[in-house]
């Protein structure tokens, strides 16, 4: 659930005027809204040592669904400390930057397990808890790089389904190109075909053949 702290529900936002009276800002001013995200909601998992591709998938459809990557990808970046000659539509628009970054810093806590949390608790804003996690968990790992592109050299559909084969397969190419380590479309048509069996060796030979690249996805 998604909502915008708007009026009449907002919470106001005041300013502090020269006698040390707290004075509301304009209403162009108070009225900028802040989203809230309700990651027990949408987000079916917590974030664990093990299941970093899939969270962080499913963690970026909600930030680009309610354009809120900006606040990690440094595109919308914290505007300047406000001093006492700024006008309340400055020191509206640092509060306002402030305060969706820490709503947004806060979803991020809410969506990792208590291992996780405890090696971002120290960071004070989305951008660099966000940062901290692609380092911790996409990392470039030789040994880790290794051990998917061996699973792809030995996968083998089984009892599987052929969807569901394809769906292993496309995990494992998503993981690696998440950590900078992609496959080719050339290998991962020869990993999916070795990997079907015998019973789809008529496919094989002309796909084999083919002078241009098939596209994983025209397989799957």
């Amino acid at each position: 659930m998604v909502s915008e702290l708007s009026s009449p529900t907002r919470l106001e936002t005041f300013t502090m005027s020269t006698n040390g009276n707290p004075t509301p800002l304009s209403d162009s001013a108070s009225s900028l809204p802040l989203i809230t995200t309700n990651t027990s909601s949408q987000l079916p998992y917590k974030l664990t040592s093990s299941n970093y591709p899939s969270w962080r998938a499913t963690f970026l459809t909600i930030l680009i669904g309610y354009d809120l990557m900006k606040y990690l990808d440094s595109t919308l970046q914290c505007p300047p400390i406000p001093d006492v000659n700024s006008s309340t539509s400055v020191v509206a628009l640092h509060a306002h930057w402030n305060r969706q970054d820490q709503l947004l810093l806060n979803a991020i806590f809410a969506s990792v397990s208590e291992t996780v949390m405890s090696l971002i608790a120290m960071t004070t804003t989305s951008r660099v808890a966000w940062q901290h996690l692609a380092r911790l968990f996409a990392s470039k790992s030789q040994a880790r790089i290794m051990q998917l592109k061996e699973d792809l050299t030995l996968i083998q559909r089984g009892s599987r389904t052929v969807s569901e084969f394809f769906h292993v397969v496309k995990m494992i190419a998503d993981e690696l190109s998440l950590i900078d380590a992609p496959i080719s479309d050339d290998d991962l048509t020869l990993y999916v075909l070795n990997g079907l069996g015998y019973e789809f060796r008529d496919m094989m030979a002309p796909i084999r053949m083919r002078e241009t690249v098939l596209s994983f996805c025209r397989i799957a």
